[in-house]
């Protein structure tokens, strides 16, 4: 087990390293209106999505702290005997701000209150200054090819998608499965990928970019928001020196809200393809699902759910170099030669020529054979406001998938199952003012399947076993075209991988005047 010992001390003006993989800070100073600092002054700030509600007293210098809140909409109010209260509502925090709020109590009726529209400053002076989040507005609205929402991380500099440039395509590779990030030029296989502050790994046999079947990181509606943290960045973060992708699900709120949808795409208007021979080939897409979130109990508990539903059948448009008619028949150049009785019936591993003959016995052979996918992705979370210094959520994510792919030779199929879960517990306690500390347990599965299938019954090298692989001109390392094995192409078979991954993580922070403490575990 690994264990990592965090220790951090700062002053007002340096980052609030709180948690910040999961929630936001909001801090600031109270003042009298000659523009003193107001000491003993009562701070509430409140989440007026769910009513959770944190009360601060400042310090003498008139200063308060509040960190490590959950993201969401605030207002922020203060407080004195022999002043006129502030209220400062619409502040929106997104995860791993830090946001500095001001009020100022000028002398006056306690039953006084001044109430501002404030509108935080979007620069910030912390070492999130080289995060880039991705907000709600973004997730939800900006248009994507297909739902895959982890698209939108090359919104922010020094990102690149490496996808089309890995091993397979989809359904087709045991490297990866998921879309694959280069950030800051490192390799994809640094970066982290945190959902609710746990490890969210992929389920493949050596790439850990989480990802289904499909190709996609499905979850659209069940997301809040990221955040991409690259280069440098606090000790709180690790594991991995590439990004470090946080996520935060969205939740329940006080008001009920929910969504059902479907997104077709079919080919009834599709154009041909240029290797396409006959009729243009099937192609069916259904992405499909809702959401429903609300409260259980008004302020105190809250649920939320979502499920998405992915279907494709596509007749995926292939041309293969096979022997030629004449080979078939042991004529190569013209000149008779035969077949040998022990490679005749290896022949039928190939499709038969359809296409112009190229010369020295090699064809080529069009067909659309049909490529199937079915992935189902769900998240569950519930938020518990148990008491003013006690609150408690738990999230359960779960993407399961499967595919049966056509590889380079249409008569061999690839068929892959991937199931990833993770399921988070975080409770945090505010022992006063001054002191916080907040627990998390977390668990993250992938377990992964690969293997493939050819329609031809052929008799094994090894009696009972499959026809194991035939190689022409290179090794069986080398994913050579010219290759074919149960799974085409691609060498590796009847693979099984499960990685399991624990997370214990505690952290208490001490806050006094302009400076800050904090340890975890």
């Amino acid at each position: 087990m690994k264990i990592k010992i965090l220790l951090v001390s700062g002053l007002a003006g340096a980052a609030m390293l709180w948690s910040q993989v999961v929630g936001a800070s909001i801090s600031g100073t109270v003042r009298d209106g000659s523009g003193a600092s107001l000491p003993g002054a009562t701070v509430s700030v409140k989440n007026i999505e769910n009513g959770a509600e944190r009360k601060l007293l400042s310090d003498e210098h008139g200063r308060y702290s509040a960190p490590s809140i959950a993201v969401g909409r605030y207002q922020v109010s203060a407080s004195k005997e022999g002043f006129a209260s502030q209220v400062k509502t619409g502040i929106d925090l997104v995860v791993g701000q830090t946001t500095e709020v001001d009020l100022l109590l000028p002398v006056g009726e306690l039953k006084q209150m001044v109430t501002v529209e404030e509108a935080p400053s979007p620069v910030s002076v912390s070492t999130q200054q080289i995060s880039g989040l991705v907000s709600e507005r973004q997730v939800k609205d900006l248009p994507l090819n297909g739902r895959s929402y982890d698209q939108l991380i090359t919104l922010n500099p020094g990102i690149v998608n490496y996808t089309a440039e890995r091993s397979g395509g989809v359904g087709t590779s045991n490297s990866s499965v998921g879309s694959m990030f280069a950030v800051s030029g490192r390799r994809p296989q640094e970066n982290l990928f945190l959902l609710n502050g746990v490890e969210y790994t992929g389920a493949s046999v050596i790439n850990n970019t989480p990802g289904g079947t499909s190709g996609q990181l499905l979850g659209v509606d069940a997301v809040r928001e990221f955040n991409v943290v690259s280069d440098t960045y606090g000790a709180e973060y690790g594991k991995r020196p590439g990004g470090q992708v946080s996520i935060v699900t969205a939740s329940g709120t006080n008001d009920l809200h929910g969504t059902v949808y479907e997104f077709v795409r079919n080919s009834d208007l599709d154009a041909r393809n240029f290797f396409d021979q006959g009729a243009i080939p099937q192609f069916q897409r259904n992405s499909f699902g809702g959401t429903l979130g609300g409260p259980i109990k008004k302020d105190k508990l809250f649920l939320f759910g979502n499920y998405e539903g992915f279907r494709q059948h596509l007749g995926v448009s292939a041309v293969t170099l096979v022997p030629d008619n004449d080979a078939r028949n042991g004529i190569v150049g013209g000149k008779t030669i035969g077949v040998a009785p022990g490679v005749a019936p290896l022949l039928s591993l190939w499709p038969v020529q359809n296409g112009p003959t190229l010369g020295s016995g090699i064809a080529e052979a069009f067909s659309h054979p049909l490529q199937a996918i079915r992935e189902d992705f769900g998240t569950t979370r519930f938020d518990y406001n148990i008491s003013q210094n006690d609150t408690l959520f738990g999230v359960y994510t779960i993407d399961d998938s499967f595919a049966n792919t056509p590889s380079a030779n249409p008569l061999s199929t690839v068929i892959e199952g991937l199931r990833e879960q993770v399921a988070s517990v975080q409770e945090q306690h505010v022992f006063s003012p001054s002191v916080l500390n907040t627990a998390r347990f977390g668990f993250s599965r992938g377990s992964y399947f690969f293997t493939g299938q050819t329609p031809v019954n052929l008799p094994g090298w090894v009696a009972g076993a499959p026809i194991g692989a035939v190689v022409i001109g290179g090794g069986t390392a080398l994913n050579a075209q010219s290759s074919i094995t149960a799974a085409g192409s691609n060498a590796g078979s009847n693979l099984r991988a499960v990685r399991n991954l624990f997370t214990y993580d505690d952290h208490i922070g001490f806050f006094r005047g302009i400076h800050q403490i904090e340890a975890g575990i």
